[in-house]
């Protein structure tokens, strides 16, 4: 994933590409998946809870109440249902990369957007990390543009720092990704540099 070149502008090549951490983008889906498995489990209580009421109430009201909870449950589970996978679509579909002129965002499900900003106009990097996304190791990266509306948001980038530390990284121009070749003879200390220059 490391130095592949972009097809967006002549030169730009991707230093670093991710997607937000599973588990911690997804903790909504996590609870309801939670609740989807309670009605689940307390499906035939619930149906039995709901015939012993409909004797109550067919003797004041003709309401045809076990139907009613029936689909009930039923439209609950298939929303439930529906609602978790496009979390996870959407999940997949979100994408954060680190370029050597930018930082870009891209996500949408049926609309895709792409926002991104160059190094140039970044003013200042925040990092968050919850109790929750430090389990994770995840964290937000919100970084802010010189304009007003021109900052970004990664949410839960897997191990916050480490990218914060890409981007500045990069912002500094140092090249990512690669260390600088050692030099093989050693380098003379100040002080030997001080006695052959003033030494005669």
């Amino acid at each position: 994933m490391f130095n592949r070149k972009t097809n967006s502008n002549p030169g730009e090549r991707v230093v670093f590409q991710t997607r937000p951490r599973f588990l911690a983008s997804l903790k909504s889906t996590i609870l309801k998946l939670i609740i989807l498995l309670v009605i689940l489990y307390f499906f035939r209580s619930i149906m039995a809870l709901a015939f012993t009421l409909q004797e109550y109430a067919v003797q004041m009201v003709q309401i045809p109440l076990i139907q009613a909870t029936f689909y009930i449950l039923i439209l609950i589970i298939a929303l439930l249902i529906l609602s978790m996978l496009l979390d996870i679509v959407s999940w997949r579909r979100k994408e954060y990369q680190l370029t050597n002129q930018r930082v870009i965002v891209k996500s949408g499900l049926v609309r895709r957007k792409k926002s991104y900003i160059h190094y140039s106009k970044i003013q200042d990097i925040d990092v968050y990390q919850g109790v929750v996304d430090r389990i994770f190791s995840a964290g937000d990266i919100e970084i802010y543009g010189g304009h007003e509306h021109t900052n970004i948001l990664l949410e839960d980038v897997p191990n916050p720092r480490e990218v914060e530390d890409i981007i500045d990284r990069v912002m500094v121009g140092e090249e990512v990704g690669f260390k600088p070749p050692r030099s093989k003879t050693p380098r003379k200390s100040i002080i030997d540099e001080y006695d052959q220059k003033f030494k005669r």
